[in-house]
């Protein structure tokens, strides 16, 4: 039995994590991990939030045993009574970790397609940059191939900042990989931005991010991300006919604080079709 916890968000966004394999324990600290497992009722996948959350530590334990992966995902203000004891057990043991420390998956189904290798990088001096070392690329349901090729430069900034408070940060745990393929499309833009928001919310529910966390980041990055509008402007040069490809920055503004807790809220409160998202107007909270 191996046990994988990851710790994020919060104020600081600080990342902490374990991996635990039971076998190598001394035999009274794997009895003792072994009971709290048995008694923290976990069983397939379960995902909680707090609505008006924000701000929250966020727990993330995935327990393999023998293959089969039961995950758990909650913030501080809703952990289960059951899995209290092994959370505090396996967070006292935890330490600060780097973008590369991933949990397993419960399921990366084949309706949300899959990933082409890993994402090997190393962080630049200041300290919010990775360059890629090695390709990869994400290929969705419908076989569309999205490339994050070697020396590209990721930073995040595709998932718009006032909602990195509800993740952690994008290159926390499972959004990892979809934040890094999202970064590149929404930097190379060649393709359009309502198709490359689409691909990042498969992209996280391919990597194991929970349904309500990635419909509230899909909202997010269609309503708040990046968009462009491209021309092509047509010249004759010499002769010679000469199509330039204008892009056009259309980015809306800045969400504020008020909306993303009232984002936040709405998602935790309602059970929302991902296909409605691009239509649906979450009503700005009261003042």
């Amino acid at each position: 039995m191996q046990i994988t916890f990851l710790e994020s968000g919060g104020f600081a966004g600080a990342i902490r994590g374990v991996r635990i394999d039971a076998a190598t324990l001394p035999a009274g600290e794997r009895e003792a991990l072994e009971r709290l497992v048995a008694a923290c009722g976990l069983a397939g996948s379960c995902e909680l939030n707090t609505a008006g959350g924000r701000d929250r530590r966020q727990y993330d334990l995935a327990i393999d045993q023998d293959g089969r992966i039961d995950r758990l995902t909650c913030d501080d203000g809703c952990v289960p009574e059951a899995a209290r004891p092994l959370i505090a057990f396996m967070a006292a043991r935890a330490t600060p970790q780097g973008p590369g420390f991933m949990l397993p998956a419960a399921s990366r189904a084949a309706d949300w397609g899959r990933f082409d290798g890993q994402v090997i990088a190393r962080w630049e001096d200041d300290g919010r940059t990775m360059t890629l070392v090695e390709p990869f690329a994400y290929i969705d349901p419908r076989e569309a191939r999205w490339p994050a090729p070697a020396g590209a430069v990721v930073n995040g900034a595709s998932i718009p900042r006032p909602f990195w408070s509800l993740i952690g940060g994008p290159f926390a745990g499972d959004f990892r990989d979809a934040s890094v393929v999202h970064d590149v499309a929404c930097e190379a833009r060649d393709r359009p931005w309502r198709a490359v928001h689409r691909m990042f919310y498969e992209a996280c529910r391919c990597g194991g991010v929970g349904a309500v966390k990635a419909k509230t980041m899909y909202y997010a990055v269609f309503h708040f991300g990046p968009r462009w509008r491209v021309e092509e402007r047509t010249t004759i040069v010499a002769g010679t006919t000469q199509t330039e490809r204008i892009v056009r920055d259309e980015t809306p503004a800045a969400a504020t604080e008020a909306e993303v807790a009232a984002i936040e809220r709405y998602f935790a409160t309602h059970d929302v079709a991902a296909d409605d998202i691009p239509t649906l107007e979450i009503p700005p909270p009261e003042r």
